[in-house]
């Protein structure tokens, strides 16, 4: 293989800018490293409009008439995402050796965590509470993502944190990216990853094979997508021990007088006794004439402010995998699906309480698809796969028996790999300079 010359080696390639790219670019390129990143999609100023979702809105299949979206853009998942910011699971990861508790506290510092103040809650969600509690559900407030300063009412989309802001913080302290890049496979010689073969999207003359190298490959394109671009490195055990979706569906009721406003949805929740969580979706408008559509019920349209609506989601076994095709498949085990039923009940009779005298519930949709690596099998406590100096960071190590909204987490990971990953670059160096003087001394 013919590698290029020093200056055009960096010290990281980072394929994927989501959560956890864009962290790790952001970390690394502050401490003054040459690092690239490698995003599929656009570099673009992200707006919340229907030609814009549609334009980075992408779905994989991942059960039976079941596709998980994912999107393509920098910043990635963070430009469509309710912003809810689950607590890490910091023990499952400290059981294989990984304590982010640093990293988590860091973390916290950063980045604009918050419950959503009462005045700043909806006519929708303060209704909902209100029939929730009456029913006796503990109907807690979530912490969320979200700049609650930023704020012009109940709702405004700039104000939700997005990983897009720690891509441009990269690029400020140096770092490259480059867009529509469609990583095929990573490069490695003798056991060692030392960079990546992709395709470059040019809309005038078609696509160009591209190679960049890297002191080290670190692969964070995501849940279902890292999984692909492993297999075709030669990592025929990626995603064979299956991964885990939470089918969910959403219970949405008319209140009539009910004079509802644009607002955050997912602050406020609960989980029943069998797991199964429930969450306040009262959605933006945008998005909620996009499901009424969706759900051939246009006429709801009108009456938007009248509406209140319960997502529910339901821990289903880890099961099925990837195909040799290069396609996810997975059952949804009957349990997942009696609990989900049995959950169904409960939110039909909270929406009731508030007032409702017409709902229906939505077709089945998946809660995220993640798990798709192993923890304990797939990667170290540096996240280093078997393959030397590639490394692993995304929603596929997030393990099933922590069902969490994952952007905090991979936040938190992404933090505690940067950290791995300059303390290693830190004693290189000084073994470098010591290995320098002595030579000097000696000479």
């Amino acid at each position: 293989m013919t590698r290029p010359a020093d200056g055009d080696v960096y010290d990281y390639l980072i394929i994927g800018t989501g959560s956890a790219g864009a962290t790790l670019a952001r970390e690394l390129s502050a401490r003054g490293r040459r690092v690239l990143m490698l995003e599929r999609g656009e570099h673009r100023a992200l707006k919340e409009t229907l030609w814009e979702s549609v334009s980075i809105l992408n779905e994989v299949k991942v059960a039976p008439k079941l596709k998980d979206p994912r999107v393509f853009a920098a910043g990635g998942s963070t430009a469509m995402y309710l912003a809810v910011a689950d607590d890490p699971p910091v023990e499952a990861f400290r059981a294989v050796g990984i304590d982010i508790r640093p990293d988590y506290a860091a973390a916290q510092q950063e980045l604009p965590l918050a419950v959503t103040p009462d005045d700043m809650l909806s006519p929708q969600a303060l209704r909902l509470r209100d029939a929730a509690i009456g029913q006796g559900l503990a109907w807690t407030k979530n912490r969320m993502l979200i700049d609650h300063e930023r704020c012009r009412g109940a709702y405004d989309y700039a104000a939700k944190w997005k990983a897009l802001a720690f891509v441009e913080d990269a690029i400020r302290s140096g770092a490259r990216l480059q867009c529509e890049a469609i990583v095929e496979r990573i490069l490695t010689e003798n056991g060692t990853a030392v960079g990546v073969e992709c395709r470059i999207a040019n809309p005038s003359f078609g696509s160009r094979t591209e190679r960049f190298y890297a002191s080290k490959v670190l692969l964070c394109a995501g849940s279902l997508a890292t999984p692909v671009i492993l297999r075709k490195s030669g990592f025929d055990e990626a995603a064979s021990g299956g991964y885990y979706i939470d089918p969910s569906i959403a219970v949405i009721g008319s209140v009539p007088g009910l004079r509802g406003t644009n607002c955050f949805a997912g602050t406020m929740g609960t989980t029943l006794d069998d797991g199964t969580r429930l969450l306040d979706a009262n959605v933006h408008k945008f998005y909620f004439n996009m499901g009424m559509v969706q759900s051939l019920r246009p006429w709801r349209i009108r009456d938007y402010g009248q509406h209140v609506a319960i997502m529910i989601k339901a821990h289903d076994a880890v099961g099925g995998g990837l195909s040799a095709d290069g396609r996810y498949h997975k059952d949804i085990d009957a349990q997942a699906l009696e609990r989900l039923q049995n959950s169904i009940e409960v939110a039909k009779r909270v929406i009731a309480a508030a007032g409702s005298r017409s709902m229906f519930t939505t077709t089945l949709m998946t809660g995220g698809a993640f798990g798709t690596l192993n923890l304990a099998r797939d990667v170290d406590a540096g996240l280093q796969t078997r393959v030397r100096n590639l490394h692993v960071c995304d929603g596929s190590l997030i393990p099933a028996d922590a069902r969490v909204a994952p952007t905090l987490t991979l936040v938190c990971l992404a933090k505690y790999l940067a950290r791995h990953l300059l303390r290693e670059a830190d004693a290189v160096e000084t073994a470098s300079e010591h290995s320098s003087q002595r030579v000097a001394l000696a000479g």
